[in-house]
């Protein structure tokens, strides 16, 4: 699993960066081959002012369809925490209903044709 982070116009950019990838990772670990690259985008909407403007948004590609999420907050760390758990909650859903599809199409009934 590829993961990219980008962080722009914060000034603990690289403490943040380091604590997205622990959680990402984490998050989507136990996923495997299923997830094939994940980008992090963390920026600071209204810049110095202050307020709930930080913003992380992630972008995960999975092998058949991509998920998007975002998660604003007046703290960046507790923003990536929402997001991570967020993430893996619909990852897992999606891995679940891609399963179910799977199994559906292996249990297709046979019709017998009674012997004559």
């Amino acid at each position: 699993m590829e993961v990219q982070i980008k962080a722009k116009g914060l000034p603990t950019a690289k403490y943040l960066r380091n604590h997205a990838n622990r959680r990402i990772r984490a998050a989507l670990g136990r996923f495997g081959q299923a997830v094939q690259s994940v980008t992090v985008r963390l920026s600071d909407v209204n810049g110095p002012r202050g307020g709930a403007d930080k913003l992380a948004r992630i972008v995960v590609q999975l092998k058949n369809r991509s998920l998007v999420m975002e998660e604003i907050g007046a703290d960046m760390r507790e923003a990536i925490d929402r997001l991570a758990d967020r993430v893996q909650y619909k990852v897992a859903c999606q891995m679940d209903r891609l399963i179910r599809a799977q199994r559906r199409q292996v249990l297709i009934p046979i019709p017998i044709q009674a012997a004559d």
